[in-house]
């Protein structure tokens, strides 16, 4: 048994890591998969049956080519009498052109096997002739091994069996042409539907991420769900429109060409399907090996993605710091482990198509001996025996397919298992069951923090673990609080709890005396703005950041705004105003100008309660006195609590409270708490001296 070294395990453990799918097959995947594709069921339904239209066609075109080889071009076998009138029916044709010897009398139904000719002779030979018994005869002979036929009748014949053949190789043209024209439209169809229903499930993965609480982002790197919406998404299409849909024709393919060759003989589909036990052996080996090499690349592909994703969204920190050998090395171990998987998955699948084209050969050699013989004999017709090869070589496509078919069904189970554990994941925090309402017009903006323990692990332990600890405080109506202390003492942790991105563990947190775990979660947040300190800026442009998406905003009421929080100053002064094209995150622009944004963007949604976490902590001695004349605008207003290390922004602030490791230590206003001489003032004097 192979040792699990130190770097195995760690690399297992961290947040990068993937959970180990172990599981080749689960029907309740499938039946949740169908259960998407319910919508589609008509669509899917048409296509099946175009399918097996084109697996009809398929299992003919064989059969056809044997009736050409055996009826129209080497027909081996004439049904021969004749009438009374001296006209004869071969094959169930009747000609009046004298044919035969006169003195030779006919059975009433003689099979005839084949038409030799020699010196200008014809002759047709008896049932049970074989090409041994005319290679020992001298060409006098033929008239005691057959019957001498005229040049005439042979060349009438030949005739007929030509026009019979143009009408057979219209019908299979014609059976090759709806095959073609069933294939475009299945292929469509079954593109269409696979399309929608991965359509439906990202949007539903997608919602379902919106709706999950900050806590799931921590835990999940970004990279990890990007594969969940777009590679693992492609790999259940791919399940759909090359897997679950086309192993059917492949059922259907495999039992026809089994039946149609018993039908036809009994023998030679014996020794063509002779090689089956070693086909179903070398599958199941392959299968246990591709599961376990399959899973492994899943894992690590995952990895890298997640590491990519971190380590693009840091590049700005790695190249400050000059750390771009050091993240390379790092990426290049992840790499390497990724690389060596798909090498040991290549090698897999690399022996097993090979080894299906050796059992291929095997079977086709052994027809060939076995038919051929009997072909030569004159037991087996040459068209029985073309027919076979051709059905020889139907039966394995599917099995030689079926490699990159499991490749794909692996992946397909594995990307759909981890998108199903993504869907399954309850939210902590959720809509209650009748959740309360409050009208924008009858809510008022109080906030109580009644005892208020929490922590960010699902199960603290000890009074260590909690980031809040009995934290209680009140606001009313129109005031303004501020929140003050070192880092860590849990001033923005109060924030999130407040918009409930966070559940409490114990206590209560009231807005107008309703706790907000009754409230309806939409109503809540809408009557909440923030302003954060580190802004986030979408791709598009100004305005489209100010309203987010919310078409009913005018353009006019933006202006308003972004005038009435200083934004305007320098939004007016862009090349395109207010349609400017804004980059990822917001990089053309500078700190400044995208907090100040973020002022308008708050303020244009007309919350009733507003909070600004460190809104002036990396921005300029100019922008900060904008932001400040704005600020003052904006909290007589409304309800307002603000985060801050600078203390000279907070002074006019009604309430301060000062937090340290999780508690509020101290309580009043600006003069009152210099006046204690404590936290506050010790703070306020360094900030002073600094």
């Amino acid at each position: 048994m192979a040792k699990t070294n130190k770097t195995d395990i760690e690399k297992e453990t961290t947040i990068h890591s993937e959970k180990d799918i172990n599981t080749s097959f689960d029907i309740q995947i499938i039946f949740r998969l169908l259960s998407y594709a319910k919508s589609q069921g008509v669509i899917l339904f048409i296509s099946i049956l175009m399918m097996l239209a084109v697996t009809g066609v398929d299992l003919a075109v064989p059969y056809v080519t044997k009736v050409a080889i055996d009826d129209f071009i080497t027909p081996s076998v004439h049904r021969i009498k004749e009438d009374s009138n001296g006209s004869i029916t071969i094959d169930e044709r009747t000609y009046t052109t004298p044919s035969l010897a006169d003195s030779f009398t006919f059975k009433k139904d003689d099979n005839i096997r084949y038409i030799v000719e020699s010196n200008g002779n014809y002759y047709l030979l008896p049932e049970g002739t074989h090409h041994e018994d005319i290679k020992s005869n001298s060409t006098e002979d033929y008239s005691k091994v057959g019957f001498p036929v005229s040049a005439e009748l042979i060349a009438t014949l030949t005739q007929t069996n030509k026009s019979l053949l143009v009408v057979l190789t219209g019908t299979l043209a014609g059976l090759l042409l709806v095959s073609f024209l069933m294939t475009y439209a299945h292929t469509v169809l079954l593109n269409h539907a696979s399309q929608k229903i991965v359509y439906t499930m990202r949007e539903a993965l997608f919602d379902h991420l919106q709706r999950m609480n900050l806590g799931f982002f921590d835990k999940n790197p970004v990279g990890r769900l990007v594969t969940r919406v777009s590679n693992d998404m492609n790999n259940i299409n791919e399940m759909f429109t090359s897997v679950l849909i086309t192993s059917l024709k492949d059922f259907f393919l495999l039992g026809g060409t089994v039946i149609v060759m018993m039908m036809i003989n009994t023998k030679l589909a014996v020794i063509s399907l002779s090689t089956v036990p070693i086909i179903i052996i070398a599958a199941s080996v392959f299968r246990r090996k591709a599961r376990a090499v399959q899973r492994e690349v899943k894992v690590k592909l995952a990895r890298i993605n997640a590491t990519l994703s971190e380590n693009i969204n840091g590049m700005k920190i790695i190249q400050i710091f000059n750390k771009q050998e050091g993240i390379f090395k790092a990426f290049d171990e992840i790499n390497e482990d990724y690389l060596k998987s798909s090498v040991a998955e290549t090698r897999v699948y690399a022996v097993f198509r090979p080894s299906m084209n050796l059992v291929y050969s095997i079977s086709l050699s052994l027809l060939l001996w076995f038919g051929g013989n009997d072909a030569i004999k004159g037991i087996v017709d040459l068209g029985v025996l073309v027919a076979f090869i051709s059905y020889t070589q139907q039966f394995f496509r599917p099995i030689m397919d079926l490699s990159e078919k499991f490749n794909i069904f692996q992946s397909s189970m594995a990307s759909a298992e981890r998108v199903f554990m993504l869907l399954d994941e309850e939210n902590p925090i959720d809509n209650p069951v009748h959740p309360v309402i409050i009208g924008e017009d009858d809510f008022q903006g109080k906030i109580e923090f009644k005892d208020v323990w929490f922590s960010y692990t699902d199960d603290p332990q000890s009074d260590d673990d909690y980031v809040l600890k009995g934290v209680s405080f009140s606001v009313q109506k129109g005031e303004t609080i501020a929140l003050v202390g070192s880092t860590g003492s849990g001033k923005t942790t109060i924030i999130s709890l407040l918009s409930r991105f966070y559940d409490i563990q114990k206590g209560e947190i009231l807005l107008d005396g309703i706790d907000i775990r009754d409230m309806d979660l939409g109503s809540l947040r809408r009557k909440i703005g923030i302003v954060l300190q580190d802004v986030f800026l979408f791709s598009g442009d100004i305005k489209g950041n100010i309203r987010l998406r919310e078409e009913a905003i005018s353009l006019d009421k933006i202006q308003t705004v972004a005038s009435y929080v200083n934004a305007d100053t320098f939004i007016s002064k862009l090349p395109k105003a207010y349609d400017e094209p804004v980059v990822e995150r917001g990089a053309t622009l500078s700190a400044g100008q995208r907090q100040l944004l973020s002022f308008a963007r708050a303020l244009v949604f007309e919350p009733k309660i507003l909070i600004l976490d460190e809104a002036t902590s990396n921005i300029d001695t100019e922008t900060e006195l904008l932001i400040q004349d704005a600020i003052q605008k904006m909290i007589h207003k409304q309800t307002t609590i603000i985060v801050a290390h600078r203390l000279s922004t907070i002074q006019h602030a009604d309430k301060i409270l000062v937090m340290s490791k999780g508690e509020i230590r101290e309580t009043g206003t600006h003069q009152e708490l210099l006046n204690k001489g404590g936290i506050y003032y010790d703070l306020y004097m360094l900030q002073m001296k600094s």
